[in-house]
């Protein structure tokens, strides 16, 4: 019996998807079910001796859509290319292995990579088809893996590579033959194309490689063309009728015969006969009429003009997906970032699409295909269903498939309704912080990046999820084992009233004053249960943001001060500039005239937070002054709220 092996750790077969997530949707069908990397570009090698970490990709993938989201320079594209050099595409894309593709680590090269594509779910006629090339697991499924390796022959003298593609987990199987290499090739969309350069006609062309892939022009290689009839109906048929019609133009005639009577035949030495033809360029095969064609877009009109990048994108994306149409078995589409040139609305589409054609739509198509794509485009992760996603981050891969993260069975279905565009940017970030409000997203990043912390230069995104659930956003980054390394902070009020807040603004909160210490702990306990992982939670220090910024110190109370009080102004009608000058110096005047009274911080700070309490003012206008006054009051940490603090040196620490 085979080896057993999986993707999904040493020891087991490939960890599939829950059953509630990706089932194939067309019916049951072969599919790309896990991937293996070791020693390649990012993902190294295997532990050499206790306490090295595993540096090795084992990637699981579902039969429907799979998607790679993270930053730049986190592994996506190397797993797109791995699958490639494995499996090879179906438009005899060429991929030339560099001594880059080797993996360094600690300043050393490695010298081999390991590649392997295990497929599973195969029907018994799929078996059938591969049936001295599978593995056989202990519990009687068959499972098909393509290992390739790499080896760099004489390094570093030179860059050659040998390369051996077997089957079977360790690559210790039968060689994969031609017919199976073809019927298991995938279909690749490379990225950053430019549309209409590749849609041209010409030698080799793009569009001409598409064509020739496509089941429908392969009968077209042969020619029909009857001299006597004058009719063609093949390509090559047209081809040669085309022709045969020049040689009989007179203009042609006439141009070619002087050619070789007035001037060709003179250069003969000799005994030797020249003479030209003037034909249409090349030989008349399927070949040379394909790359005569090309692909133009008319949107609209019968008439064609140049459009812009995003529509010749599309077109171009249109035409590729032709190569689909190829393989009727295991169809698998690789698609790097389909985003680029496309208009946010267009990019949604371009999603939608492939869903369709991965079988996740009411329409099913009769043999859905599986794919796999990477993006950085927040509008495709917040048009995919989060189960779809994962998360690649520092060469290491996180699915976030249900079971997979600390997020609820109703979370998924919740986030499928509620992440939008802005809260998708968390999938792309370092470091997250995630907000109760408006105001704390306006006022919060302007803040750290005055206290030295720039949420863009640590890669940190802020994510306002308003009253529903910081926890329902938090979990996706929570999960048993390894952790993402993504810091993530949780920012919230305590909503504890202080000591003589007036009963108009205390509402129904308990007052810290009439709690023990152990009630208050029990309180704040509560507010960060769900902590774990690098997810943190940071309560306020005594009530809300408002607040707390208020009598955390009388530089920001002035602020704060100021900042609400521009913000009443601006509830009816915009001030202008000189009035809101002078509403500043007003309320800086009052803060002094307290602070000379003896009056004390937390007193002046529920005077200053009262009209947004009230809701004479909006607090996300408050946060837009505030944001404003912070360009021209300096500030350090010892000014600020300890929560904000602590919070801040979360966000911009990196994760482990």
């Amino acid at each position: 019996m085979a080896r057993h092996w999986g993707c999904g750790r040493l020891g087991s077969t490939c960890v599939m998807p829950d059953a509630g997530t990706q089932e194939p949707s067309g019916g049951r069908f072969v599919y790309l079910a896990c991937l293996f990397a070791e020693n390649f570009r990012i993902f190294g090698p295997a532990p050499g001796r206790d306490g090295d970490p595993d540096t090795r990709l084992r990637m699981d993938f579902g039969p429907a859509t799979n998607v790679l989201v993270g930053e730049n320079g986190s592994g996506k594209t190397a797993v797109i290319d791995a699958i490639r050099l494995c499996l090879q595409t179906t438009a005899g894309d060429y991929y030339r292995i560099t001594t880059d593709d080797f993996h360094i680590r600690d300043g050393h090269r490695a010298d081999s990579f390991t590649l392997t594509c295990g497929f599973k779910d195969l029907t018994p006629q799929e078996q059938a088809v591969f049936l001295e090339l599978l593995t056989t697991g202990t519990d009687g499924s068959s499972s098909l893996y393509v290992t390739v390796r790499a080896q760099l022959i004489d390094p570093p003298h030179s860059n050659r590579v040998s390369l051996v593609t077997r089957t079977g987990p360790d690559g210790q199987g039968p060689t994969l033959d031609g017919t199976a290499r073809e019927l298991l090739k995938a279909t690749y969309l490379r990225p950053l194309r430019d549309a209409e350069a590749e849609l041209r006609s010409g030698r080799g062309s793009r569009l001409s490689q598409i064509l020739a892939g496509y089941p429908a022009i392969k009968d077209q290689a042969t020619s029909d063309f009857d001299p006597v009839k004058g009719t063609a109906t093949t390509l090559v048929g047209i081809l040669q009728r085309t022709e045969y019609h020049l040689s009989k133009n007179e203009a042609i005639t006439a141009a070619r015969n002087d050619i070789n009577t007035s001037y060709l035949q003179k250069f003969a030495i000799g005994s030797d006969t020249l003479r030209g033809e003037i034909g249409v360029s090349g030989d008349a095969t399927l070949a040379r009429a394909l790359e005569r064609l090309e692909l133009r877009l008319f949107a609209g009109t019968k008439e064609w003009t140049r459009h812009g990048l995003g529509y010749s994108n599309a077109l171009f994306m249109a035409a590729e997906l032709l190569l689909l149409g190829n393989s009727e078995l295991a169809p698998l589409l690789l698609i790097e970032e389909p985003e680029a040139h496309l208009h946010p609305q267009l990019q949604t589409r371009i999603m939608d699409l492939l869903r369709e054609r991965a079988g996740e739509a009411d329409d099913k198509p009769a043999l859905p295909v599986q794919v796999i794509c990477t993006t950085h485009s927040p509008n495709l992760a917040s048009a995919t269903p989060v189960e779809h996603l994962t998360l690649v981050s520092r060469g290491a891969t996180f699915s976030l498939a249900q079971g997979q993260t600390g997020l609820h069975p109703d979370d998924y279905a919740f986030l499928s309704r509620f992440l939008d565009v802005t809260k998708a940017n968390l999938f792309f970030a370092r470091g997250v912080a995630i907000v109760e409000g408006d105001a704390e997203a306006i006022f919060l990043p302007a803040l750290a990046q005055a206290v030295g912390r720039s949420f863009n230069e640590c890669g940190v995104s802020i994510v306002n999820v308003g009253s529903v659930g910081l926890f329902r956003y938090s979990r996706i980054f929570q999960r048993d084992g390894a952790q993402i390394p993504v810091t993530v902070a949780c920012i919230r009020d305590r909503d504890l009233v202080p000591a003589g807040t007036p009963e108009d603004m205390r509402g129904e909160l308990n007052c810290s004053a009439e709690m023990s210490p152990s009630q208050i702990k029990e309180h704040v306990t509560a507010l960060t249960v769900e902590d774990s992982g690098n997810v943190r939670t940071f309560v306020s220090d005594h009530w809300t943001l408002e607040y707390d910024l208020a009598a955390a110190s009388w530089t920001m109370a002035t602020l704060m001060h100021q900042a609400i009080r521009c913000a009443v102004a601006s509830k009816s009608k915009w001030p202008t500039a000189e009035r809101l000058t002078t509403l500043g110096s007003e309320a800086r005047l009052e803060v002094q005239k307290w602070r000379d009274n003896g009056i004390s911080l937390a007193d002046a700070a529920v005077d200053i937070y009262k009209p947004l309490r009230l809701n004479r003012a909006s607090k996300a206008i408050a946060a837009q002054h505030a944001a404003r006054l912070l360009q021209s009051t300096p500030v350090t940490d010892k000014d600020l709220p300890s929560y904000l603090v602590a919070a801040f040196d979360h966000l911009c620490t990196p994760a482990v």
